[in-house]
């Protein structure tokens, strides 16, 4: 009887462990059909925050490691369908450096898989989307296909890219209001100028002309570091650090990108990138020192300083005005500098707003008094043709007792290009009446929708929200196949005003239409993408082709 019970207790439990997985799978199910799906980005239209298939390098010249992605395919989708087992990749052409511009000549290299992400599905029926959330959506071009990119604008609000910059206005003939990111996605959105930190090899730059730093005057500072520590000799006169850039160190270039391609769209005259972050280390060896950074914009200059006894000022001046005839914008009272401790210091200058961090705190902003508008700007872009945009000034400044000044960093902002219409990647274009875009007189290359001079204003329907259109934006903004450049429109769209018609002989002109080129419907959104989950993995030495153990360290929520 005793035995007869515990085959029976056995067999229970057998059973409670086949219907607990069974529950773990439904569940699994019904998770992925209702509230979080995985993707995998095989692109790199999201680089450098979110990887598609691509080569892992380190620059032999500087060291700084950096994502290539000359390997990765054409296709822009996002599809969760993806090979795990990958060859060696040897094709390097075009990859260079990021931080000093060194081309690179390293052998093959394995290709590593793009990043998986989770999508939080649906999100959007109960919560309305917001400006730079990262979205998952069904690509409008091809119903087939999913696409990541970030949100830029909503229904009803008319979009204008100038100077890669995001304006917005409530209705086609409003005043633009430039279209400010929130702290975390701003952080996110951050790439790298030149860190001083990733010292280049001397032989290098004498072949070379790379960024990097002057001492001005030669006798007032001391390097240590191999150049990456400067210290200011005590001196009542301002001691200068000033960047030297070279011809393209301003241009929105990707280390991602292959060198020749990205550059198709950008121009040399007006495309210089003048939205900056300086970022640097200060430490007063002794008490009454002062430090400051410049950064310049078009005609403007500005500086950020904090005076030895704390006294912490955003100012401006005209570059062509007298020297130190600077403007106070805005001021605050910290704490003295205490000789011996180490200071975070970063100053940006970005999205028509000033911005004066210690510590990681922000201490300091001003937008409202900020010495340029939007019209204004336009109108300088206008320009640019026969008054191209001046490269920026970027320079610090000691004064006082003895400091030093390390781990000096500039970064810029994502800078929205210029991208002309293309039907690339656009699968089937086919509808019953003939192609969508031809009906609509758009051909390929004409002006990209909401790029400058050519504004998209958005439908906002009130009876139908479902209908209501929205504009993206890739942040890898040259290579990025977005809402700038779409001409085509898939056939599972809700095209027409009239579906029931589709099928007569009707000529529907503009307005019949009922899908607007460059948008995304509100029924194409899957949902906001928000954590990565699964970077491109380690390879055992063993199994080369097999990236096996997750990279726990850029594991990372999506901003």
């Amino acid at each position: 009887m005793a035995g007869e019970n515990k085959s029976q207790g056995d067999l229970a439990s057998i059973r409670d462990t086949v219907e607990s997985v069974w529950v773990a799978i439904i569940l699994a199910f019904v998770l992925r059909a209702f509230m979080v799906e995985a993707f995998v980005i095989p692109t790199g239209s999201m680089a450098p925050r979110l990887m598609g298939e691509h080569l892992q390098m380190t620059c032999p010249a500087c060291g700084y490691e950096y994502a290539f992605g000359g390997a990765r395919p054409t296709q822009e989708s996002a599809n969760p369908v993806r090979r795990i087992l990958n060859a060696p990749e040897p094709q390097l052409s075009g990859a260079r450096c990021p931080n000093c511009r060194r081309p690179s000549d390293a052998g093959p290299q394995y290709l590593s898989g793009g990043d998986r992400v989770l999508v939080m599905k649906y999100l959007y029926r109960f919560s309305p989307p917001s400006p730079w959330d990262v979205v998952v959506f069904r690509n409008p071009q091809n119903n087939r296909e999913n696409y990541i990119k970030r949100l830029i604008g909503l229904p009803g609000e008319t979009i204008e890219i100038v100077h890669g910059d995001i304006f917005v206005s409530k209705s086609p003939t409003g005043p633009r209001e430039i279209r400010r990111k929130p702290a975390p996605a701003q952080e996110a959105m951050w790439q790298t100028v030149f860190d001083n930190d990733y010292q280049i090899d001397r032989d290098y730059l004498r072949r070379a002309d790379c960024p990097q730093w002057e001492a001005q005057p030669a006798g007032g500072w001391e390097l240590s570091e191999q150049g990456r520590a400067f210290t200011a000799k005590a001196s009542p006169e301002a001691r200068e650090l000033v960047l030297r850039p070279t011809g393209d160190t301003f241009l929105p270039r990707y280390g991602y990108n292959p060198e020749p391609g990205e550059m198709q769209f950008v121009n040399r005259n007006s495309d210089i990138c003048t939205d900056l972050k300086l970022s640097a280390t200060f430490k007063p060896r002794s008490d009454g020192a002062g430090v400051a950074m410049i950064l310049s914009s078009f005609e403007n200059c500005f500086r950020a300083e904090i005076a030895p006894d704390g006294a912490a000022r955003l100012m401006y001046q005209p570059t062509a005005s007298a020297p130190d005839s600077w403007k106070e914008l805005a001021a605050v009272k910290l704490p003295p500098f205490q000789a011996g401790r180490c200071y975070q210091l970063a100053m940006a200058n970005v999205d028509l707003s000033l911005r004066l961090w210690v510590d990681g705190r922000e201490v300091l902003r001003v937008t409202d008094g900020y010495p340029m508008t939007p019209k204004a700007l336009k109108q300088r872009m206008e320009e640019a043709s026969i008054r191209p945009v001046p490269q920026p000034e970027v320079r610090v400044q000691a004064w006082g007792a003895e400091s030093e000044i390390c781990h000096l960093s500039l970064m810029r902002d994502v800078y929205y290009t210029f991208m002309p219409t293309s039907s690339a990647g656009a699968g089937d274009l086919s509808t019953p009446l003939g192609d969508f875009a031809a009906r609509l007189g758009v051909t390929r290359g004409s002006a990209g929708w909401g790029t400058t001079g050519h504004p998209i204003t958005l439908a906002e329907h009130p009876e139908n929200h479902d209908l209501d259109e929205f504009y993206v934006l890739g942040d890898n903004s040259p290579m990025s196949l977005d809402s700038r450049a779409w001409m085509a429109a898939s056939p599972t769209l809700a095209l027409w005003k009239h579906p029931d018609q589709r099928h007569t002989s009707v000529d529907f002109n503009r307005e019949d239409a009922l899908y607007k080129l460059g948008t995304v419907p509100r029924y194409n959104l899957i949902g906001k993408a928000f954590f990565v989950y699964w970077p491109a993995g380690f390879r055992p030495p063993a199994l080369p082709g097999l990236p096996l153990v997750p990279n726990v360290g850029k594991m990372r929520l999506i901003r």
